[in-house]
């Protein structure tokens, strides 16, 4: 009997965990391939502050924060954000902060540079946000799923980038 229950407790965190990884209506996990160019070509550097909304497993966060700037994640799930804050601290980069939160819901004002892979109804909801409360001259970077209403300033295959004229 004991061995029966510590067997189901065992498949169910094993449940638990696997919705973890996979948590998010926003997006589906997907990771980003060849994403350090774009990253240098906004000029993401010491000075400059990142955030990548809805940051999976962090390895663009943690690229930006090893161009030297201060890169923030903000996730909704914890495995991975959990995940992430270990890799950071593996990698000794303490400029790299993940935050369980909610993308529409994270103060961005202050943001220099924001990365966006999302599906196209997140990426519509984002839009006015972004319009609202990035300070003027703040770069957006959006992968397959595009802002409707901006104009972007570059194309780089899948990568487009959009400047903030207002404010």
């Amino acid at each position: 009997m004991d061995v029966v229950l510590i067997i189901a407790l065992g498949i169910l965190l094993g449940c638990m965990l696997g919705l973890s990884w996979f948590a998010g209506s926003d997006a589906p996990f997907v990771r980003t391939k060849n994403f350090t160019k774009i990253l240098k070509t906004v000029n993401v550097k010491k000075g400059k502050r990142f955030y990548d909304l809805g940051s999976g497993d962090g390895r663009l966060v943690l690229e930006a924060a090893k161009l030297g700037a201060t890169a923030f994640g903000v996730e909704q799930s914890w495995i991975r954000i959990l995940y992430s804050r270990w890799r950071a601290k593996k990698l000794n980069l303490p400029n790299a902060q993940f935050i369980h939160g909610n993308i529409f819901s994270e103060r961005v004002s202050q943001a220099d540079v924001i990365y966006i892979f999302l599906l196209t109804a997140a990426v519509d909801k984002l839009e006015p946000l972004l319009k609202q409360n990035l300070k003027k001259g703040s770069l957006v970077i959006t992968k397959d799923y595009h802002l409707k209403t901006w104009k972007p300033i570059k194309k780089d295959n899948d990568f487009w980038i959009y400047q903030q004229s207002l404010r």
